[in-house]
């Protein structure tokens, strides 16, 4: 059986200047940074008691961020992560009931998490991010 939970909630911001107003609103002490060279993204994370906020902001060369953003008012919601024991084994659950994933295998994502996203247009226009539990 598959279990999951929320390992945390996405927002998209068109820059770092909007970091700590976010923090402000959800009441979180000052954000770590972390860059994630694969995503071309600089990620903010806000620790919360029950699950983690991330804060995206599109480097130089995430054209997709970007068109994401340009679609959208700044911040925005994302994509929401789950987080499950076995990666493989959720991925798999996932495509044998018919989902699709954006990577054939899952990367190295924020927090060295091994992560991969269902499609959109699998979910309902929801971006969805499967992770691995830190052990």
């Amino acid at each position: 059986m598959l279990e999951l939970k929320i390992d945390h909630i996405a927002y998209a911001l068109q820059s770092e200047t909007e970091v700590d107003r976010l923090a402000t609103l959800f009441s979180a002490t000052k954000p770590t940074q972390e860059t994630v060279d694969d995503q071309q993204v600089i990620v903010y994370h806000l620790f919360m008691p029950l699950f983690s906020i991330e804060l995206l902001v599109p480097m130089k060369d995430n054209h997709g961020l970007q068109r994401f953003l340009l679609k959208r008012p700044s911040p925005c919601f994302h994509h929401l992560a789950l987080s499950c024991q076995d990666l493989s084994y959720g991925q798999a659950f996932f495509e044998s009931i018919g989902y699709d994933f954006l990577y054939p295998n899952s990367r190295q994502g924020s927090n060295k998490k091994r992560i991969n996203f269902l499609k959109p247009s699998s979910t309902n226009g929801v971006l969805i991010e499967l992770c691995e539990q830190e052990t």
